[in-house]
């Protein structure tokens, strides 16, 4: 009988495998889809890929800035010039690095260029500061090298990379939520939600900083956690160090997910880690972080200092906003998403009571990640989110499970009414099926039937059995209407027939 049941075990969690690799491939195909168009692209995107191509043709970083003011100031003694390939020219030809340190004053270049929005004056500096270039690096990896002038720079290049990121964030994911999930199943439905989520699939396959920090984050934690499980072993202390060093890079890939760092450094003290271990943590972190600021002192230390300081002290967004960002990322034409919702609902329903503290390595880090962004984030507070969408996944994920294993009254009918609804709403619009009230009160009589039978008959193997077998079957027909719908937004971008009530 134990073999028989080991069996199963072991089927059913290679089968949990199986359907998280085919959700990743099938994902693919759908962040495919016009990613080179939708959604369309922004001038940061190309501002990142322009100062890496300028650091490795150069070795000086130059991009476009919305710091003019900093750039420009009369104590730089600024020096004008024009954009000649990814460089700056003034009277004595491009300006490289070697030429730079004989003379480390800030250039600027004003350059009429057309980035999918129309012909428009943008202010090239150099060197440029107002990002760590890690993110650019990455996402210019698919650019061709013998590009020659920033206006050849393509979305359809610089995104690919985007793509490739956005499969191995799911891959790490699912290990990371079966890790502190303690099943395999939890981290199947954390890939599950994170790829075929509308808004969560849209967003992740732009390239923005953000979309480069998940992984780093993911790796950074998935190590910190075997070390606290490990900690008395011999070599242990590499996981530790390795920990700390991706939660640098994380940093160095955009400045906020500093936040992450902050909450596993809480996670050591809350486990009664020693000093030694912390202060080790901590100079692993910071390596990444200090040979950074190394960089930017050594290039022009005056400006470096300037630029940080401006971009620490940008303008707070504002207590409302955070209200409008619980309906979905606001972004032009995103449609209303309840997946959103229901990933920061799952998140703070999750964090109110933490019976498994190998949670805690989710919730906490994202804790403190939101608290800085809170804290730090400027107007383009949308952008910010974005890191923390496969975070808003796996809490999604253990609030579903927990609803399979031991539901509840409320925060199941929440699930049929927030993410089921949504994915059914605009599912049902893709597939061209007119409204029917009377389905969706089918729908919801079906689900309310057999919520009551499973919470009626608690104890009874055969009806959580028939539970779990229905819920299965729910999420089945998510991830259709999800799959789906995503063609037919990127088909009928900007004249989605919006859900409203009558104007009487």
């Amino acid at each position: 009988m134990k073999k028989n049941f080991f069996r199963l075990g072991l089927l059913l969690n290679l089968l949990s495998i199986i359907i998280a690799l085919v959700v990743i491939r099938k994902s693919l195909f759908l962040r495919w889809f016009g990613y080179g168009s939708l959604p369309h692209p922004v001038a940061d995107e190309f501002t990142y890929v322009w100062q890496a191509l300028s650091l490795k043709k150069n070795g000086l970083p130059v991009a476009w800035t919305l710091n003019s003011g900093v750039y420009q100031d009369k104590k730089f003694n600024p020096i004008a010039g024009k954009i000649t390939g990814f460089g700056i020219e003034t009277g004595d030809g491009v300006i490289n690095l070697k030429k730079f340190k004989t003379n480390p004053v800030p250039l600027s270049a004003i350059k009429e260029i057309d980035y999918l929005k129309g012909l428009e004056q943008m202010l090239f500096v150099a060197p440029f500061f107002d990002h760590p270039p890690l993110g650019g690096v990455i996402y210019s990896l698919a650019i061709d090298k013998n590009v020659k002038e920033v206006e050849d720079v393509k979305a359809t290049d610089f995104r690919k990379p985007a793509l490739v990121l956005a499969a191995l964030t799911a891959v790490l994911l699912f290990l990371f939520l079966s890790l502190i999930g303690h099943n395999l199943w939890v981290g199947t439905l954390a890939v599950i939600v994170y790829s075929t989520v509308p808004t969560y699939l849209l967003a992740t396959r732009a390239a923005f900083l953000e979309n480069a920090v998940p992984p780093f984050v993911l790796v950074h934690l998935i190590l910190l956690f075997f070390y606290t499980k490990n900690f008395s072993k011999k070599f242990s202390s590499i996981f530790l160090i390795l920990s700390g060093l991706f939660g640098g890079l994380a940093v160095l890939a955009k400045e906020p997910a500093l936040g992450f760092s902050i909450g596993s450094l809480i996670l050591l003290w809350k486990n009664k880690f020693d000093k030694k271990t912390i202060f080790l943590f901590l100079v692993s972190c910071s390596i990444p972080i200090l040979a950074y600021f190394i960089w930017g002192l050594f290039l022009q230390p005056a400006l470096f200092l300037d630029i940080f300081l401006t971009n620490a002290s940008r303008t707070y967004f504002g207590a409302i906003k955070i209200v409008t960002m619980l309906e979905t990322l606001r972004f032009k034409n995103f449609p209303t998403d309840g997946w959103w919702i229901w990933g920061l609902l799952s998140f703070v329903l999750i964090s109110l009571k933490i019976k498994n503290k190998k949670i805690l390595f989710l919730t906490l880090p994202l804790s403190t990640h939101l608290l800085v962004v809170f804290l730090l984030g400027s107007a383009n507070y949308p952008w910010y989110w974005i890191s923390a969408i496969p975070f808003f996944a796996g809490c999604s994920a253990l609030m579903i499970w927990k609803i399979i294993k031991n539901p509840k009254l409320t925060t199941a009918m929440l699930f049929f009414f927030i993410p089921f609804s949504s994915s059914y709403y605009w599912g049902r619009e893709a597939l061209n099926i007119a409204p029917s009230i009377n389905h969706y009160r089918v729908a919801i009589l079906a689900f309310s039937l057999m919520l009551f039978l499973r919470l009626k008959f608690k104890k009874s193997k055969i009806f959580s059995f028939f539970w779990t077998l229905f819920m299965a079957w729910l999420i089945y027909k998510i991830v259709i209407f999800n799959q789906v719908f995503i063609p037919y937004l990127i088909s009928h971008w900007g004249s989605l027939s919006l859900p409203n009530l009558p104007n009487y």
